[in-house]
């Protein structure tokens, strides 16, 4: 825990938020699980590729920036008739990593992180994004096909075996107005108890 904030009582840690910002890792050339520290271990998607197309990745990426139909980037799930697919990726970025102990890890290894910020996601949403990155990265997507899989606006378009583990996907940070951060004290009462939450961060 880095922050506490004494928020008022209709404070809604979920619904008040304004963005959220998850960040995921890879790392390249792992040909077996022991080449990473363990600090890294089951916590980034290791790929065997020592190169990726930094250059198609990007410009996949920055085909999710905007206001999109996301449905083909979204997994089945009991929510699908209730959330709409449509988001607003305010940032699709991909920039070189390091590892958690870079300061004392010398083996020649890249790692890579994507990151995304959106006021909300849909299921699965973070993880099919970056595996269709990857793919373009990796030759087996060209750009224009991760295009038709947006423009398709179809959960089933999502080829097979491309999305992205779990390992790698981290909630960095979650923003929300002042505003809702600030807790006016009420009248002070020894009959009342205090009611007011708190939200950690």
């Amino acid at each position: 825990v880095t922050h506490a904030h004494r928020v008022p009582d209709n404070f809604h840690a979920r619904f008040r938020a304004q963005s959220r910002t998850y960040i995921y890792r890879i790392a390249l050339g792992v040909t077996h699980h022991a080449l990473l520290p363990l600090t890294d271990e089951n916590l980034c998607w290791s790929l065997r590729n020592t190169e990726l197309d930094i250059d198609a990745m990007r410009e996949a990426a920055a085909l999710l920036v905007g206001t999109h139909d996301f449905s083909s980037f979204r997994a089945v799930n009991s929510d699908m008739p209730f959330k709409s697919p449509v988001k607003t990726m305010d940032v699709v970025a991909i920039q070189p990593g390091s590892s958690f102990a870079h300061s004392h890890f010398h083996r020649e290894m890249q790692f890579w992180e994507l990151t995304f910020k959106s006021r909300s996601f849909l299921y699965k949403q973070v993880r099919r994004m970056t595996g269709a990155l990857v793919a373009a990265g990796q030759g087996l997507l060209s750009v224009s096909q991760v295009k038709q899989i947006l423009d398709s606006r179809d959960t089933l378009a999502y080829p097979q075996g491309v999305v992205a583990p779990a390992q790698g996907l981290f909630l960095k940070s979650v923003d929300y107005e002042e505003s809702d951060l600030q807790f006016f004290q009420q009248p002070d009462s020894t009959d009342e108890p205090n009611n007011s939450c708190y939200l950690n961060k």
